[in-house]
């Protein structure tokens, strides 16, 4: 897993977990929950007879992390836990699921199980996991066990295929292995499969779904030896795998995966190379949505919670913009699966990420994620158990298993899965909208009609120029040439990270409160010299009162061997009176020697863009297959406001009615939430109408039942 943070229309900024300095980017204002029409009511019609489809029920996903995750973030030691308990799922003694855990994972609807998670993908080598090799080397909980877990659930397997665990030219034979052991017949021409019988599991597992490596582009993290693609190369190994996989099962499923972000990252380099030279293998296209990114400091915790609560509106514009790149690139379209999402990640250790806003606000991506014209094949939350994101958390040491909490999210996501449908319809929904001023990766939301940014000066980085990198040679051996937009930095024996600054730019004289960002272009490439290691290299922009003041800025830093061309954007904050645009050359305790040369470096100012307001109510519908039941969801995501609403049922005569609804104390609250209605009846006004007020911060399930 990484996180990555807004940088404009075609680029991301990604921060591995591992990068403590990695940037972010700080937020335009401060602002609160204000609507922006007087509207008092709502009203929702619920088409019944308009069918949209069946309710993909793939879209109500999870993600296990059960692999080694030795050097992946930080430690040399591999957790245990995660190869012999399946991080808490897994019971090694009786070599079943644990009970508990199992009957959670039912109420909540878990329909796939993503394995063997994020980015210990790539350092997974299946071989270790499997036979009676595995268990005598701890493997207690390895690739046969998962698949007794999805079976007792009754969840669909999704296999991430490693990326990085062995060199490139021996993947395609491995993942073709993986292919015959989990799908082929165990007969003679099959020896995986004959082992895989011969270990206890005589049928294959027919896996469908498989997608090619995780995150590939920001490489193996702290593994050894060091791994990181270029798209180009990432989509050689695409290509080549693919290949091997089917020729093995041609029936199966395969994904390409793209630039994790917010989905600001749309049409970056990576995303665009990869569609276009190995869309045409794939079946699917595979996006990571952590949203909103939110800076550290700077930021009221009003108007965090509103990032949350307007992100949705975002993902869902960002969904259609994914559909028009892969069309653009490979000239058809292509379904995506969201394998990967969730929000909060304001700063590592955040309460925010238990937070019940951003619980509701991963709630309410299922509606979006349900819709058919977003095209989503699958989804996949971040992640169920444990983990940094865990809904349920257990202390998997224990003797009994017995829980110790059940997070703000696992309430919601129960009441969707015990309170929907199968069959998807049309529901319109007209309510109050708000403001949003913009944080973080979240444009501000105002108005009735988008704007887009618009240019008002370009830099002249001659006149800003920095005699400071001068100071450098004679500290860390580092020496920069600059010639008008073209910087050449000579590294040797470089063993420590350092940001040399190249200019510092004032901000752009415009009206108060306007938001303003600037934009940052270049091409570059780094030339280790014989011997040398390599390390994340490249340009930021960041707040002049310095990092840890401010903690707001972005980093483009995945410059490699080859020449590529980088682009990103950085929104001031009102308080930024400057902006520094600095070399990032993070050595991280390697010994790096060699040339990284920036060419055509270009700065560009703008006036920010802005969005919609966003409505506050919003809600998804569907009937039970015989269409006798209505099921509507509801979600309120103003702050402080209850909201009544008008719901119409045309087409549909209810008879009775019945509502479910959980709240919480406040959206920051981590604690107190609850199902606050559990199957009340709702008093109808006649057999197609109903008025019902919605609380604040609340999600709401009604079920009609027909009077016919």
């Amino acid at each position: 897993m990484a996180i990555a943070y807004r940088t404009g229309a075609s680029a991301t900024i990604i921060m591995p977990l591992h990068l403590p300095f990695a940037f972010l980017v700080l937020a335009l204002t401060a602002g609160s929950l204000l609507p922006l029409h007087a509207q008092q009511t709502a009203n929702i019609a619920v088409r019944a007879r308009e069918v949209l489809g069946p309710v993909n029920r793939l879209v109500f996903g999870h993600n296990i992390e059960a692999a080694d995750n030795a050097r992946i973030f930080s430690s040399d030691t591999t957790d245990m836990d995660l190869i012999q308990r399946g991080d808490g799922f897994w019971d090694p003694t009786k070599g079943a699921p644990v009970p508990y855990v199992l009957d959670q994972s039912k109420d909540v609807g878990m329909s796939m199980l993503r394995y063997p998670g994020g980015c210990l993908t790539h350092n997974f080598d299946w071989q270790k996991t499997v036979g009676p090799d595995a268990k005598k080397n701890g493997w207690l909980f390895g690739v046969d066990e998962y698949f007794s877990l999805c079976h007792a659930i009754g969840a669909i397997p999704l296999i991430t295929v490693s990326d990085y665990v062995l060199p490139a030219d021996q993947m395609p034979e491995n993942a073709a292995n993986f292919v015959e052991y989990l799908n082929s017949p165990a007969d003679a021409v099959h020896p995986w499969a004959m082992k895989r019988k011969e270990w206890g599991h005589p049928a294959p597992y027919n896996v469908v779904w498989f997608e090619l490596g995780n995150e590939s582009m920001h490489g193996n993290h702290r593994v050894l030896p060091r791994r990181q693609y270029s798209a180009e190369q990432y989509a050689a190994y695409v290509n080549a795998v693919a290949v091997a996989m089917r020729r093995v099962d041609p029936k199966i499923k395969l994904g390409i995966v793209m630039v994790p972000g917010p989905g600001t990252d749309v049409n970056s380099d990576w995303n665009r190379t990869v569609v276009h030279l190995a869309g045409a293998i794939a079946d699917f296209v595979v996006i990571h949505m952590y949203a909103p990114q939110v800076p550290k400091t700077g930021v009221s915790e009003d108007l965090r919670m509103q990032a949350m609560m307007v992100a949705p509106q975002h993902v869902e514009e960002h969904l259609i913009e994914y559909h028009q790149m892969i069309k653009q690139q490979l000239g058809h379209d292509l379904p995506l699966a969201i394998t990967e999402y969730n929000g909060g990640l304001d700063e590592f250790g955040s309460p925010y990420r238990f937070s019940y806003g951003n619980a509701l606000e991963c709630a309410d991506l299922l509606r979006v994620f349900l819709k058919p014209e977003m095209n989503v094949a699958l989804a996949n939350y971040f992640n169920f158990l444990n983990g940094y994101f865990g809904m349920l958390r257990t202390p998997v040491q224990s003797s009994n298993h017995e829980p110790e909490t059940e997070e703000a999210a696992f309430l919601l996501y129960k009441l969707w899965a015990q309170h929907f449908g199968s069959q998807l319809v049309k529901v319109e929904t007209q309510a109050p909208r708000a403001e949003f001023p913009g944080a973080g990766s979240e444009m501000a939301a105002r108005g009735s009609i988008p704007e887009p940014r618009r240019q008002i000066q370009s830099i002249d980085l001659n006149r800003y120029s920095s005699l400071v990198g001068t100071l450098w040679p004679k500290l860390l051996n580092v020496q920069i040439q600059r010639q008008n937009s073209d910087f050449t930095i000579h590294l040797q024996n470089l063993s420590r990270s350092i940001y040399p600054l190249l200019a510092q730019i004032p901000r752009p004289v415009v009206a108060p409160g306007t938001p303003v960002e600037f934009s940052v272009s270049f091409d570059a490439k780094f030339t280790p010299d014989p011997g040398s290691d390599t390390a994340p290299m490249g340009v930021g922009l960041i707040d002049s009162r310095g990092w840890n003041q401010t903690h707001s800025g972005i980093g483009l830093d995945e410059v490699t061997t080859e020449l590529h061309h980088f682009d990103g954007t950085y929104w001031l904050t009102a308080e930024t009176s400057a902006v520094d645009l600095s070399a990032r050359l993070i050595a991280e305790g390697k010994n790096v020697s060699g040339t990284l040369q920036l060419h055509n470096v270009v700065v560009t100012a703008f006036v920010s863009a802005h969005d919609t307001a966003y409505p506050l109510l919003t809600s998804s519908a569907s009937t039970s297959p015989d269409g006798k039941k209505l099921y509507l969801i509801v979600f309120n995501k103003s702050a402080r406001d209850a909201i009544p609403a008008d719901i119409h049922l045309p087409g549909f005569s209810a008879a009775t009615a019945q509502y479910w609804e959980v709240n919480g104390p406040s959206l920051p609250a981590t604690s107190g939430v609850s199902a606050t209605v559990q199957g009340t009846s709702l008093p109808l006004s006649d057999s197609s109408a109903v008025t019902h007020v919605f609380p604040a911060h609340s999600m709401t399930a009604i079920e009609f039942v027909s009077a016919r």
